[in-house]
């Protein structure tokens, strides 16, 4: 039976809260709280519950970057370029269910294109890290140093750096562990905790460090600081808005420059006018999550800003040609 990718994503989606790599240390908590549970039991049900914790960082490694392979492509150009390497070397083929899920935006390219990726040990991460990136990820992350306003962030990256041989060799093990686990009935293998507890404390900080670095990938030199964060978020809003005030000027520019453009500027305006309105309660209802809070101005301009690029494609869209026409002229 056909698979349905489709079907797949958005369930996969739906178990998720934040649908992002953000979601990995929420996980990667629980986990380790489950590990410390597990130390105060003695006898065999000790040894079959931390059987569970390779099961489940994988399931953590597997997530997570999935989640960075989908932000990276759905990101763009150089991105979303070098994925197409995938489509040559893994033979992926679109069919139009596919083709109308990403149209019709149930599932982005990323989504579809990291679902379909292996992600069975250390191996195919590095190989589609490298290929999304174009460069060779090992290579790169062991010479990542984290420069943070937070000494736990610095810490996390000079720990790797200079364990970085055995952290990866222990990456590799807990692969192979969940392999056992999950496969096996196992009954002839020692249990070593102290192992096993190794394995998980460097996985999280492989996947911090990852984390990191992606992020600096993306965002090069971005606000760490809450003010600092709010202050970018405000000046990219103003970014967009002035595209938003430009293109609407090309727009009634296009209307004067040509006769058989059927537009009604005042009714025009008075939409936009509406439109703005719903702007702003949407971004309040965003925000009123964090209503007071040091993060509420963050949250509101993200919205105004998601919101106002949202309409600069719709209007884009709307009026192409006669905006290709009067720019021909």
């Amino acid at each position: 039976m056909k698979r349905n990718l489709i079907n797949e994503i958005t369930e996969i989606k739906s178990r998720s809260e934040f649908n992002s790599r953000l979601d990995y240390s929420f996980r990667l908590n629980d986990i380790e709280n489950a590990f410390k549970e597990s130390l105060n039991y003695n006898g065999d049900f000790d040894k079959e519950l931390v059987k569970y914790i390779p099961i489940a960082t994988v399931a953590c490694f597997e997530t997570f970057f999935r989640s960075v392979y989908k932000e990276l492509i759905d990101f763009g150009k150089p991105f979303s370029d070098n994925a197409i390497k995938f489509n040559q070397s893994k033979n992926v083929k679109f069919d139009f269910e596919i083709i109308n899920a990403i149209q019709t935006k149930t599932v982005t390219v990323g989504e579809f294109i990291s679902h379909i990726l292996p992600c069975n040990n250390f191996e195919d991460i590095n190989t589609n890290l490298s290929t999304i990136a174009n460069i060779d990820f090992i290579d790169q992350i062991k010479k990542f140093k984290r420069v943070s306003v937070f000494d736990h962030v610095n810490a996390n990256s000079k720990q790797f750096i200079e364990n970085s041989d055995q952290i990866i060799s222990d990456i590799k093990r807990i692969f192979e562990l969940r392999h056992i686990f999950c496969h096996e009935f196992a009954t002839n293998i020692s249990i070593d905790k102290s192992e096993i507890l190794r394995c998980f404390n460097n996985s999280k900080v492989f996947i911090n460090q990852t984390n990191d670095f992606i992020w600096d990938l993306i965002y090069p030199n971005a606000p760490e600081t809450q003010t600092e964060m709010n202050i970018q978020a405000s000046n990219e809003f103003e970014r967009f808005e002035n595209d938003l005030s430009d293109l609407i000027s090309s727009i009634k520019e296009a209307k004067k420059e040509n006769s058989d453009f059927d537009l009604n500027v005042e009714l025009f305006d008075k939409t936009m006018e509406q439109w703005k309105i719903y702007r702003k309660y949407k971004a309040e209802l965003d925000a009123s999550v964090v209503e007071g809070g040091t993060m509420y101005p963050l949250l509101y301009a993200s919205s105004m800003t998601t919101t106002t690029k949202e309409k600069i494609e719709s209007l884009k869209s709307e009026f192409e040609i006669d905006l290709r026409k009067n720019a021909s002229r």
